[in-house]
This record gives structure tokens, sequence and C-alpha cells, in this order.
């Protein structure tokens, strides 16, 4: 028998040639990019001084090293990967997945669920799970479970789980779970109700001799997919060891490393040259606007895309950096969907091994699973205008609203949080580069004393105290400076000094609250023991601070202080919220400008309606991942 895995071989073939492309074409806009627009940061600064190629190489150099370029993703991801990849090495030693088809068999209609299940924990993708199902069709298992099982598959599992958390936040990897579970229960129960026109299992096939198996066994009946692996180290140590599982599950997560890692790999590649390169009303076009049709053009565009499950959270996670507002999560689903469950390589070995009829259906029911539940999530779950992700908002489900000024982004580093009527209201700033963070809130009402009482509002306060702790350079921490620029009637006692201290200090705070009467002037004196500067602007005709209180606050976040910026409306000439919180927000990207109404009320998150106590239950062991990245 051959030394080397002909039938894998091809597959991997396939594979590799497709992450090559995806490769090729991000090259390709990068230079077509460069060429017509010039260099981005980090590039030469005139293209017409040096060689193209000098240029080239300087913007791959910044791609590489940049604070949001490829080191930077893979430290911010690389826990959640290994977690992944060390669940699926288990599963993958043990065959949990494979000793479930007598379970699968036994079971009937309810098989279909429980297929369902199964797809969204295994470990294999597209390609690996089709000589699986191939095996349960063998064993008698009717074709309704075993699409379950196919669809559902490829669209998520742990490494992928894990990844989406790091990526997207919990909001997304629960609701990708469960779309993941949908999609195979509708695939299993549109197949039951044709299984009488023509999918009886026996007829599925373009021949007889399939046989059972399982992946990578060399001694598959059928040549086609007879796997001569041996030279992997799993498989050598399988030979020559009995009981040896221990040692076989760090062979088989060694392997997995690579073979998943190149998709994770390839994902940040391209999801960084997407955020870099790709003007953003082009993406703004398809994933920033919920028009009509744009989950249809998403859907279509990612088939001939090749997306693994590990890496289409990455590429999504930066298409939404990229956006001038919040992500239209609707598309982003398709996008989620559509690109796995359509995986070229499986798609070719599909036409190769079953009827036409098998292959038609299962791509019918891939696209319009896809459209149904992007749509139907899009309008009856997900809340829109808000990123559920951002660190501001976990386990938020509602803040209070109010008279707002809106937030004008102009860096790539500023992420639009919240933008209810696409007016965009909270953001948060992280140049991943070292810097601690800054929150930007354009509604200075949402940190009364009243509207602290609301639902969710002191999680969202006790949110920004903890990430920007977490963000801080300082040596010290928990201690928070509140300063307002109020030198008239404005923020006093009865109106903002009582709820936010209190909630502060009940998780461990030290605050300190000062304004303009107190204190006329900020000084690094002042900021001297505070890790943490809220600043909050008053209402003024001109600006109340003076040059050297700015480049004190600058010099203050350039030492690794993070800053809350809050700024309300531009009500009329006389009372003009946002004055002095320009003067320091616009060195950052952000520019607060005009007035809008947001609802007393604004919904945040899906947390509230469906699965808020899963959600907290998931943040909580995200919590644990997070430290043990940091």
């Amino acid at each position: 028998m051959s030394s080397k895995c002909d039938t894998h071989r091809r597959q991997h073939r396939t594979v590799n040639l497709t992450l090559w492309a995806l490769l090729l074409l991000g090259l390709g806009i990068m230079v077509w990019h460069v060429w017509v627009y010039g260099p981005e940061e980090g590039g030469l600064q005139i293209l017409g001084t040096k060689p193209f190629i000098l240029v080239m190489l300087s913007e791959a150099w910044h791609m590489i090293i940049g604070s949001h370029g490829i080191i930077a993703e893979i430290g911010d991801i690389w826990i959640y990967f290994m977690i992944g990849i060390l669940i699926a090495g288990y599963i993958r030693t043990y065959k949990l997945h494979i000793r479930l088809r007598k379970t699968l068999i036994r079971h009937g209609f309810l098989s279909i669920f429980i297929a369902a299940l199964v797809g969204v924990f295994s470990p294999l993708c597209s390609c690996g799970i089709l000589a699986t199902v191939i095996g349960l069709l063998s064993s008698g298992l009717p074709l309704a479970p075993a699409m379950a099982l196919l669809i559902s598959s490829p669209l998520m599992s742990p490494t992928a789980f894990l990844l989406t958390i790091g990526d997207l936040g919990v909001e997304w990897a629960v609701v990708r779970t469960i779309a993941a579970f949908l999609m195979g229960v509708l695939a299993g129960v549109v197949t039951h109700l044709l299984r009488n026109k023509g999918f009886q299992t026996d007829t599925l096939f373009l021949d007889d001799s399939v046989i059972d198996g399982d992946f990578h066994d060399h001694d598959f009946g059928d040549e086609r997919l007879r796997c001569t692996c041996r030279e992997k180290l799993s498989n050598r140590i399988a030979r020559k060891v009995k009981n040896k599982n221990f040692i076989i599950f760090w062979a088989k997560t060694l392997e997995m490393t690579w073979m998943i890692g190149k998709y994770v790999l390839v994902g940040i590649i391209v999801g960084a040259i997407a955020e870099e390169y790709i003007p953003p009303t082009w993406l703004n076009e398809l994933f920033g606007k919920e028009g009509a049709f744009n989950i249809v053009w998403v859907t279509l565009g990612s088939i001939p895309v090749f997306l693994h499950q590990v890496s289409a959270s990455t590429i999504l996670f930066h298409i939404q950096e990229a956006l001038p507002g919040t992500l239209d999560k609707g598309a982003g689903l398709a996008f989620l969907i559509g690109g796995p469950v359509t995986a070229i390589p499986a798609m070719t070995l599909l036409w190769a091994m079953f009827k036409k009829r098998v292959f038609v259906l299962y791509m019918s029911i891939s696209i319009l699973g896809t459209f149904l539940l992007a749509y139907g999530f899009r309008s009856f779950v997900f809340v829109p205008h808000t990123d559920a992700g951002s660190p501001v908002f976990i386990g938020v489900s509602n803040i209070a609203g109010g008279p707002s000024s809106v937030i004008k982004k102009s860096s790539k580093y500023v992420h639009v949080a919240a933008d209810p009527d696409r007016n965009p209201v909270i953001a948060t700033y992280s140049d991943l580069g070292g810097g601690s963070g800054i929150v930007f809130d354009s509604c200075l009402t949402r940190f009364s004393n009243e509207a602290v009482s609301v639902s969710g509002n002191e999680d969202y306060i006790k949110n920004i105290a903890r990430w920007l702790d977490t963000t801080s350079q300082l040596d010290i921490t928990g201690s928070i400076l509140v300063y307002n620029t109020f030198s008239q009637a404005g923020y006093d006692n009865d109106y903002f000094d009582k709820n936010v201290p209190v909630v502060l200090a009940e998780n461990n705070y030290k605050v300190k609250i000062t304004d303009r009467k107190q204190t006329p002037e900020v000084t690094p004196e002042l900021l001297q023991g505070y890790n943490q500067l809220w600043f909050f602007s008053g209402e003024s005709q001109s600006s109340t601070l003076g040059e050297e209180e700015v480049e004190t606050i600058l010099d203050y976040r350039d030492d690794g202080g993070s800053l809350l910026i809050v700024a309300g409306p531009q009500i009329s000439d006389d009372q003009d919220f946002t004055r002095d919180a320009n003067q320091i927000a616009t060195e950052f990207g952000v520019t607060f400008s005009g007035a809008v109404d947001t609802a007393k009320h604004m919904h945040i998150t899906i947390y509230g309606r469906f699965f808020h106590l899963a959600a907290d239950e998931l943040r909580s062991y995200y919590d644990v991942i997070r430290k043990l990245r940091e």
C-alpha cells in the first residue's frame, strides 16, 4: 500500500489551492489600493519618491507588525485557539462523534435533532464530516439525520466557538451556535419530508461500493475515501502502542494545530487586508446598511470564497472594525453561515460521490437556509445598531438614553458600539499597540443619578470602569478621577454626584469627583494617583480648557492613563456641551457634533429577551480565558 494518502492529498491540494487563491486575492486588493490611493499608515508617505516594490514591502511589513496587524491579532486570539484545539483533539482521540452512530440509528425522527447537536460540537469541518456521514449512511442511517450532521458540522466546533468569543463576543458565539443547530434541524426535516422523492439511502450513491469506515482509516472499503496516512504521527503511534490514548491525544492535537491553524492564519491575513485596503464604502454597502438584498449578496458572494468556520469570524471582525458604524448583524450571520457550509473542497467530493439530486438538495438547503436564518434573526432576534461584543456592553441588556450629540469617527482605531438610527453615540478607542483604552459617550444624562437606576445602565458604567482599568498602563489600579467642566449650574449633587460614585465604590473603585469651580485647572498633580480620568464636558459658549490643560490630559493618556470622555448635544451656541470634549477627542479621531434624541431606554442586546442566564454563564468562562491570556 502506498505510504502517501492519495485521497486526502487530493482534498488537501484543493484546500491549499483555495487558501492560496484567497491570499493572492488579498494581495491583489492591497496592490490595487496602494496604486490607486497611495500607501496607508506605516507605508511610505509619497508614492512617487520610491520604487513601487519598496512601497509594497513597507506596507506588508506594517501589515505584519502594526497595531492592528497579524502579530497583534495572533496575540489576541491564541488562547481561544489552543483551548479549542485541545477540545477537538480529545474528541478525535476518543472518536466520540463516531460512538454516537448507533444512537442516531436507534432514535428515528429524533435523531435529526441529535445529529444537528452532534454536528455543532464536532471538531470536523465539511471535508472531514463527509467521510463520517458516508459511514453512517452505509450503516443504515436515513439521509435526514445524516444531512443534519453534514450541514451543522461545518458551521460550528469548539475551536470556532472560542474564537468567535475572542473575535466578536459572547452574543455572536451563542447566536452562531444556535444558527448552526437550526440549520442542521432544517436540513434534516426538509430531507425527511422528501424521503420518498428519491432520497432513500440505497439510492444516493453513484454506485453501491461504499461501505462502513471512519475518517483516516487506511482499510476503508472504498478506495475513493481510503486514507493511507500512515506517515501521520498519530497513526504511527496508534499502530505501535496500545492503550496510550494520552500520547495519541497529544499527537492528534499537534496535527490539528496546523490543520486548523492554517485557516486561522489565512483568516487573519485576509481580514487585516480587508480592514486596511478595501474601501469602507464598499464594505458599508454590504455589511453596514440593513438593505433588503444585502443578505442575498453576502450569501451568494460567500459561495465561491472558501471560508472555513474558524477563519470566518476573524474576517468578520476586521470587516466590522472597518465600518463607519455598527455591523448589520443579519449580513454578518449570512457571512458566518453561507461561506463555511458551501466549502468548495467538500462540494467537489459531494459531487463526485453522490447522485446529483443529493448535491442539489444540499446546496438548496444551504443557500435558502442561510437566507431564512439571516433575515429571521435580523427581524426577530438581533437588536439593530448595537455591538454587544463591545467590552462596555458585556452582559448589558439596556442603557439609558436621552439628548445626545453624534460621534463622527475618522480613525480606524475607533470602534462604534452603538448608533441608534445610524447616529453613533457610544464608541471605544483601542490601538492595540500598548496604549490605554478610551470610551466616548455623547449622552450626559446617561450618567445622571436617575439614569443609573435604569436596568443595565449600572452594568454599563461598571463595564466602563472595568475595561479602562484593564487597559490602563499605569502601575495603580481602581482609582478614578471624575472631572466636569461645568462653570455654572450643571452636575450638582442632586443630579450627578450620588449614584455613579456609589456604584463604583461598591465595586472597590476609589472615586474622586471635582469640577471647574472646585478645581479651576487640570494639572499633572491633580491627575497623579489615578489610572482613569472621567471627563465630562459642560455647557459653554467657548472652550474652557487651556492649551496646557489639553496637553496635560493627552500626556496623561500617553503615560498609560485611561479616559472616558462624555459630551452632550449642541443645543445652541449658548448650550454646547461638545467644545471641551472635542479638544481632547479630536486627537483620537472622534468629533462630537449635532443633537439627536435617543430613546429613553436603549436596547443593547438580546440577552434580556432570550438567554440572559446562558450568556452570563458563558461570560464567566470568557473572563477566565481572558485572565489566562493576560
